[in-house]
């Protein structure tokens, strides 16, 4: 009778409590542990790769690495130059822009230098009608030598009325002439002698790609001179250089977009950047060269022994030839 009254007071604390409740309640009544609820597994991360070793020194472990020292800048090298040989203007007939007045200079039995020049010019600055003048006169002028001051040889006609500074350069000669025209008043006319006296056009056109080819390697020269100039230069005399490239540019615009054909040939572009070449390679006391280019040897044609003979050829072979 006690064993069912014991198991009847237990059926009802069971129902009125709740399962979890009763569930410990049995747990404490008869000493069992209770059951740990499952916890949840940690989620692995994802693989990833192990990072590389870092490389091995070849120094010892006690010795620090150094760093290494910026590399110096390069050192713009200096272009010689060859100067102009100024008998390639000898004897021959120049005309300025290539297209108007005449000018000729002669080497006298005494090595001196004789001008003959002729302008052409204008009756005024308003007028269209055209005059000459015989600067020199019919049996020349005399001109005296300023040596080399910019690389190029320098001769200076002593004229009253119109005295002219002349470089020579290969093939022509560069006139600086008054800041103002000339003007004539006997004959009523004025004219401005400033500019590059060369061959026409027509002697020009068969050597074309020779004047470019000059022009680029001039160009070339002028651009490296110039950043050595640059270099040595300190930064209160850099500007004034920067100033006279610049203004070089400008000046070359000016002067060749006159001369006759020279979009085509580039033959006044040519001979002026060669005289600034010249003239920067003088200022940094390069030695100039006055000896003349030698011309470059054309490679030999080479002719196939098992080739047939053209039609010319047997047409002009005799018969007794074979």
């Amino acid at each position: 009778m006690r064993r069912i009254g014991l198991a009847i007071l237990v059926a009802a604390l069971t129902a009125a409590a709740g399962g979890a409740q009763a569930q410990n309640f049995f747990e404490l009544l008869f000493g069992i542990k209770p059951a740990r609820p499952p916890q949840e597994q940690p989620q692995q991360p994802a693989f990833r790769r192990p990072p590389d070793p870092a490389p091995q020194s070849d120094l010892p472990f006690d010795e620090p690495r150094r760093q290494s020292a910026p590399a110096a800048p390069a050192v713009p090298k200096v272009a010689s130059v060859r100067a102009p040989n100024e008998e390639s203007i000898l004897g021959r007939d120049l005309k300025q822009n290539g297209s108007n007045g005449s000018l000729r200079i002669e080497r006298t039995s005494r090595g001196d230098m004789r001008v003959k020049l002729t302008l052409v010019g204008r009756r005024s600055a308003q007028s269209v009608e055209t005059c000459s003048i015989p600067l020199a006169g019919s049996e020349g002028a005399p001109l005296v030598s300023q040596g080399r001051p910019e690389g190029t040889a320098r001769y200076q006609l002593q004229d009253p009325t119109c005295p002219l500074q002349i470089d020579v350069l290969d093939d022509a000669v560069l006139v600086k002439g008054p800041a103002e025209v000339c003007t004539f008043q006997s004959v009523s006319c004025q004219a401005d002698p400033s500019g590059l006296w060369g061959p026409e056009p027509a002697q020009l056109l068969p050597k074309v790609r020779d004047y470019e080819a000059m022009r680029a390697s001039a160009d070339k020269i002028v651009r490296d001179n110039y950043k050595v100039l640059a270099s040595r230069a300190r930064p209160e005399n850099a500007r004034p250089i920067v100033a006279e490239q610049a203004a070089f540019s400008a000046d070359r615009e000016m002067l060749c977009r006159t001369y006759a054909r020279e979009a085509t040939t580039s033959f006044c572009n040519a001979k002026f950047t060669e005289a600034r070449a010249l003239s920067l390679a003088t200022r940094l006391g390069v030695a100039i060269s006055t000896a003349s280019a030698e011309p470059r040897s054309r490679r030999r044609q080479q002719v196939d022994p098992y080739s047939l003979p053209s039609s010319d050829e047997l047409m002009q072979r005799r018969q007794d030839d074979d």
